[in-house]
């Protein structure tokens, strides 16, 4: 589903106040990060703030379609951030501040191009179709075998 599907989709099942109400739950867990000040306000302001219950805050947190619409936003800006992940996986590839490159993003970085890929090798020790085939005389042998086991005599009618 394309991003303006989803996100059309998504918020057509919520009202104007749950919108709002998971706008500014993924703006204040992105606070610490992105303001000066870092600081994270309160469910109780953010509740206050879009004019409802911090208790229906909380609720509408263990909804399914409000969740999926708070993890739609935080996808948004996790992608808009790309170049600056990009920008310090270099960084740590290059060495840091330290000089050492770091090997585990070398491994990201291979991963996420393609260039390194965990490979497993399945080897199918099973006999193959040929190499269960009876000749027909074996093949006349299993049915007097047979034979004589429905008989219950140990001799085969056909014999």
């Amino acid at each position: 589903m394309s991003n303006a599907r989803q996100r059309k989709v998504l918020e057509a099942q919520l009202t104007p106040q749950q919108r709002k109400a998971a706008q500014l739950i993924v703006a204040n867990e992105w606070a610490e990060l992105l303001t000066e000040e870092g600081k994270k306000r309160t469910m109780a302001e953010l509740a206050e703030e879009v004019g409802i219950a911090r208790s229906t805050l909380f609720e509408w947190r263990a909804q399914e379609v409000f969740g999926a619409y708070v993890n739609y936003l935080t996808d948004l800006q996790l992608s808009a951030m790309r170049s600056e992940v990009n920008t310090a996986l270099m960084k740590a590839i290059r060495g840091g501040a330290n000089g050492v490159p770091s090997v585990k993003a070398l491994d990201l970085y291979f991963r996420r191009y393609g260039l390194l890929t965990d490979r497993t090798v399945v080897e199918d020790t099973r006999q193959t179709v040929e190499d269960r085939r009876k000749t027909d005389e074996e093949i006349r042998a299993d049915i007097s075998e047979l034979d004589a086991m429905v008989n219950g005599n140990g001799e085969s009618e056909s014999a």
